[in-house]
């Protein structure tokens, strides 16, 4: 399918946070994009596709006939896939795995959008080839795609990211932003982390190397773009520190918001206290080099909106 190259990229969950800059970036850079999504695909102008429709999600690829297949498509939020475990499972896994069948089958090439949920948090920071141990079961769901899309396409990209944060239609869209809303709050007293390490990562800033590890793959038919990547913020936080710092910056108060440091023992869904990503692979064998935002500067213009 992709012999005749037409800079054509089909992008997953491209509604979403991620979806849209990544859909934006390479709309900006003239390739042919198609976006797909589900609940909000009308009011983005996007292909409404129900993915795990394999019949209908076939059909719309073969329709289009991309030379890269972009999976921003999951349940990435931990107690939300706890709570809806067998629908989740099956969009992080079995959906994952029928797009990588049908990558591998038309000669596609497949990114698949991963996390550093996939590591324990015990002995960051974590390379490329270091063995994943995740600890809940969106994690799991992760690797368990990763592992699937290594074994069926040769043509893959794995790229791991921690979490995102962006501009937003909602607060709740991200683990970032939300911490407005609880900030905002000020009827109810909130605990909120500040145990657990953080590298929260702009989502322009990974839609920049999207595109630019498919121009290498593509474009210059750069075969070495292949197997796992990581790429991920510098800066790290606690939540309680995200919290501090946008409270400060739009000068609002924060006396409801309680410091947690027993983070660990009263929460339903465990997650990793550091799991830091090393991104070295991405500049040391890719020149790969983004000039990232800061997280204050950016997160302030992505909160203004809802102040």
């Amino acid at each position: 399918m992709s012999g005749h190259i037409n800079k054509t990229v089909l992008i997953t969950g491209a509604s979403g946070v991620l979806g849209r800059k990544v859909r934006n970036r390479f709309i900006d850079a003239g390739w042919n994009v198609t976006g797909v999504a589900f609940s909000r695909a009308n009011k983005n102008n996007l292909i409404r596709c129900n993915l795990t429709n394999f019949d209908e999600t076939n059909s719309i690829i073969r329709n289009v006939k991309p030379d890269v297949i972009i999976h921003c498509a999951a349940e990435r939020k931990p107690d939300a896939f706890e709570k809806n475990l067998t629908e989740s499972m099956f969009l992080n896994v079995e959906v994952t795995r029928f797009l990588a069948e049908l990558a591998a089958k038309e000669n596609i090439f497949f990114i698949l959008i991963s996390t550093d949920y996939v590591f324990d948090g015990n002995n960051p920071p974590y390379k490329e080839d270091d063995t994943p141990n995740p600890l809940q079961a969106y994690g799991k769901s992760k690797y368990e795609a990763e592992l699937i899309t290594q074994k069926i396409s040769k043509d893959h990209l794995i790229l791991r990211v921690p979490l995102l944060y962006g501009e937003v239609e909602t607060l709740d869209e991200n683990a970032a932003t939300i911490l407005l809303k609880n900030i905002k709050n000020t009827a109810t007293r909130v605990k909120m982390d500040d145990v657990q390490t953080r590298y929260p990562t702009y989502m322009g800033d990974v839609a920049e190397v999207c595109l630019q590890l498919c121009e290498q793959r593509i474009l210059q038919n750069r075969k070495e773009v292949h197997g796992i990547f990581h790429f991920s913020g510098k800066e790290k936080y606690t939540k309680f520190q995200m919290a501090l710092i946008i409270a400060s910056l739009f000068q609002l108060p924060i006396d409801h918001i309680e410091r947690d440091q027993n983070i660990g023992t009263n929460i339903n869904v465990q997650r990793p206290n550091n799991a830091a990503l090393d991104c070295s692979k991405l500049s040391n064998e890719l020149g790969i080099h983004i000039n990232q935002v800061k997280f204050e500067t950016t997160i302030k213009n992505c909160l203004e909106p809802f102040i």
